[in-house]
């Protein structure tokens, strides 16, 4: 199993993937963003979620390639 997925023009970690919803010609990536503060000795970590959209009309490659990612995962 790859730790990237490798888009047209980027790379994806995939430990950064929180869900994938699918929809009819349309992948909506959450991506989970990690954000760590350090006072002295106390870690503060907080998470926030980025979406990302690959549609088949827009950016078919990238569509073919999330999905063959689904279906091997």
């Amino acid at each position: 199993m790859s730790k990237f997925i490798k888009f047209t023009n980027m790379l994806l970690n995939t430990n950064d993937i929180h869900k994938i919803v699918i929809q009819p010609n349309k992948y909506n990536i959450h991506i989970l963003k990690r954000k760590i503060n350090g006072f002295n000795w106390t870690i503060f970590s907080s998470s926030y979620t980025n979406e990302m959209e690959v549609c088949k009309t827009k950016s078919p490659i990238n569509y073919d390639i999330l999905t063959d990612w689904i279906s091997k995962n």
